[in-house]
């Protein structure tokens, strides 16, 4: 593998190689091969070899620590990397390599330092090894928890990648799309521009911190925004810039505590709200009230008589465990589990009223004798304002079948809002899909109203949503916590239960945003749904799609999305748009019917319809449609078998839905579509999907930290 002499020089100069370390040309080439070659540790000697000769070159010092901790040889990387700083203490390199070693150590305060310390000597050509420590910083602030400092870690690091490297927005739109991060913290969090009224000198410092801070240099960012600062009478967008490049840099107290100060200044109502809101979502000074998860443990005096209760109560249902439940180091299966229901189950659905469902109270275990403990049944349940019930219920139904001694052992915690807005209820089997939506529909409006409204939240200072409104002083927090609440909602026809929430509440509504005029670049995600979509051009209406699919905002994808159907589309590419409708909809008859639809808008502008007809079937399979899953399945076989992947496609989801046997038997595992790469479980190809990720580490294994 041939070195290029033009490339920048390993040992973090700026210059090429040619012109600082040419002698090292084939050296470096010889250590290059055995990297690729996947041996690192016989390059790790050769570069120690030549150290020998010169120990304080800082080219091969790069190189050591570099492969010493590409080997998890930290304690030597540590090692080589102060003597690299001893022998060249402006060297950003060096710097970086510190910054990756403390990030591999989990030390992410000091790994974000020492980034600081290598990028403010950076010029501009970056060296490789800055460039790497950018993206192995950012992932470890995201292993530990710290969203805002990742996503801008990484997010700088997609900015300066070079062409191909797709690794950090990959990382972002991931992070985006399954960690359920709330919508606010998906979103970019831009610096702001220069108050109007700021003398011509102050808006020079002013400029010159957003400089430093779009270069990624937000220490430095950090203290020109410090010196703008005026204590007595501060400028919002100072507070908000200063409070945001102290996020970047890790430190979620200061961001909260800038952003809590933001949203008290004169600003608009929505900047307030929403800047407040983020402050609450990662404020580590905020404690919410917790919800106990415990496990009551009680001797079974009678085996065959709790049994024979456990199976008679019809408040006693048989439960089969999902062996991927059981703690790792359980190697016992319970004989029996169970769930523990308020009431029976009612014979039938039908016209099931709200106030009839059964809820979930516990789930129950029952384990037999063993040679170092007697036989016991397991009780799991939250500590909350049914756990006197449980017991009560336990006790009823178990009667002299278990002893009186009960062992109470605490398993984990939950925070009590959230708690509030979820629920475990049994539905008999014949209740309606229709019906289903409708309990569902009125058991989260009871949930938001009552339970979560009744809930004492850390952001209001300990009071419930119902206590604080009235208050002026919460006035912002109140509306902050209503948009958390709301800002996870995924059916559009909640705008309407939220903004009838904000008036109970004594909160002002969220009127409709006029486009108007309005910089788009800077629109808020959480803003979308509330825009006057009908008079924006196609091309807008695409690009906002666009980005809200990149940060999963699914309400507002939804709003896009119908108004672009609703349009005349056969000169424009929509297939991502239809795709989503269908795949976002709950209800299978009006999938089918986005699906007709998407069926029209392909033959219009003389597209293949095969994948259509694909999703058809998989709809129709779910539906449970025999007739409708025999007619798609004709009319593929006629018109789209030709058509590339459909075959495959057909192969895979007649398999993952049981519809067609494997060769092996049933317990043989999956088997993958001819010629095609196997897709996970329940998705289902389209022409335009890729058939791996580009991220995926090879192996599946995850690395200890991520670096290009």
């Amino acid at each position: 593998m041939a070195v290029d002499p033009y490339a920048p020089c390993p040992c973090g100069s700026g210059k090429k190689l040619k012109f600082c370390c040419s002698d090292l040309v084939a050296d470096i080439e010889k250590i290059s091969k055995l990297v690729a070659g996947d041996q690192p540790h016989a390059a790790l000697k050769h570069v120690a070899h030549l150290l020998e000769k010169e120990p304080n070159r800082t080219s091969l010092l790069d190189m050591r620590a570099m492969l010493e901790l590409s080997v998890d040889e930290m304690d030597a990387a540590e090692k080589t990397i102060r003597h690299f700083l001893q022998i060249d203490p402006e060297n950003p390199s060096a710097h970086a390599q510190a910054a990756v070693l403390a990030a591999m150590r989990d030390e992410v305060e000091q790994a974000v330092a020492k980034l600081q310390d290598a990028l403010e000597r950076t010029d501009n050509a970056m060296p490789q090894r800055v460039f790497e420590a950018i993206g192995a910083v950012g992932h470890a602030l995201l292993l530990a928890g710290d969203i805002v400092a990742a996503r801008a870690h990484l997010t700088l690091y997609a900015g300066v990648a070079p062409a191909g490297d797709t690794r950090g927005m990959d990382l972002l739109v991931r992070l985006n799309l399954q960690s359920g991060l709330p919508l606010l913290l998906r979103d970019n969090l831009q610096l702001q521009e220069p108050p109007s009224q700021f003398a011509n000198a102050n808006k020079a410092a002013f400029n010159e911190g957003n400089r430093l801070a779009r270069r990624g240099l937000w220490r430095r960012a950090e203290a020109e925004f410090q010196k703008l600062l005026n204590e007595a009478n501060p400028q919002p967008p100072v507070v908000y810039n200063l409070a945001l490049v102290q996020g970047w840099l890790g430190d979620d107290a200061r961001f909260a505590v800038g952003m809590h100060r933001y949203a008290r200044l004169n600003i608009p109502f929505d900047d307030a709200v929403e800047a407040e809101a983020l402050a609450q979502l990662v404020d580590p000074s905020l404690e919410e009230p917790q919800l106990a998860s415990v496990r009551l443990v009680y001797p079974l005096a009678n085996e065959d008589a709790a049994a024979e209760r456990l199976a008679s109560d019809k408040r006693i249902e048989r439960y089969e465990l999902d062996p991927e439940s059981l703690d790792e180091d359980e190697v016992t299966r319970p004989r029996s589990t169970h769930l523990l229901l308020d009431r029976p189950v009612p014979p039938s659905g039908v016209d099931l009223a709200l106030e009839d469902a059964p809820s979930i109270l516990a789930f129950l275990s029952v384990y037999g004798k063993r040679t170092d403990r007697e036989a016991q049944l397991m009780v799991t349940t939250d500590q909350g304002k049914q756990f006197d019930e449980v017991q009560s219920l336990i006790r009823e139904i178990l009667g002299d079948a278990i002893g009186e001694e009960v062992q109470v052992h605490s398993i984990g915690e939950r925070l009590l809002s959230e708690e509030a807005l979820s629920w475990r209820w049994r539905l008999p089997n014949d209740t309606p899909l229709e019906h289903r939506r409708e309990l569902l529909r009125q058991r989260r409006r009871r949930a938001i109203f009552e339970d979560w409204a009744a809930t004492p939240l850390a952001g209001l200072g300990g009071l419930s949503a119902r206590e604080a409104a009235g208050r002026p002083e919460l006035r912002i927090p109140l509306a902050a916590a209503v948009v958390i609440v709301e800002q996870a909602a995924s059916d559009p026809n909640e705008r309407a239960m939220f903004q009838e929430l904000r008036e109970q509440l004594g909160l002002p509504r969220q009127p409709a945003i006029n486009p108007e005029n309005l910089d788009f670049d800077r629109l808020p995600l959480i803003r979308i749904p509330r825009l006057d979509l009908t008079n924006l051009p196609m091309d807008r209406l695409l690009r906002l799609f666009h980005r809200a699919g990149l940060s999963g905002a699914g309400l507002a994808m939804l709003a896009l999305a119908q108004e672009i159907v609703s349009r005349d589309t056969s000169s424009v590419e929509i297939g991502a748009v239809f795709r989503y409708l269908i795949r976002a909809e709950p209800d299978p008859d009006q999938a089918l019917n986005w699906i007709a639809r998407a069926k029209h808008w392909a033959e219009q502008s003389n597209r293949k319809t095969g994948e259509w007809a694909l999703l058809e079937l998989e709809v129709q399979i779910e539906r449970g449609d025999p007739a409708g899953v025999q007619n798609v399945f004709d009319e593929i076989r006629a018109n789209h078998m030709n058509e590339p992947g459909v075959a495959e496609a057909i192969f895979q989801l007649l398999h993952s839905s049981g519809l067609l046997q494997h060769p092996g038997g049933p317990d043989a595992g999956p088997i993958p579509a001819p010629g095609a790469a196997s897709q996970p479980a329940g998705r289902l190809w389209t022409p335009d999907q890729a058939t791996s990720s580009p991220s995926a580490p090879a192996g599946g294994k995850q690395p200890v930290i991520w670096t290009p």
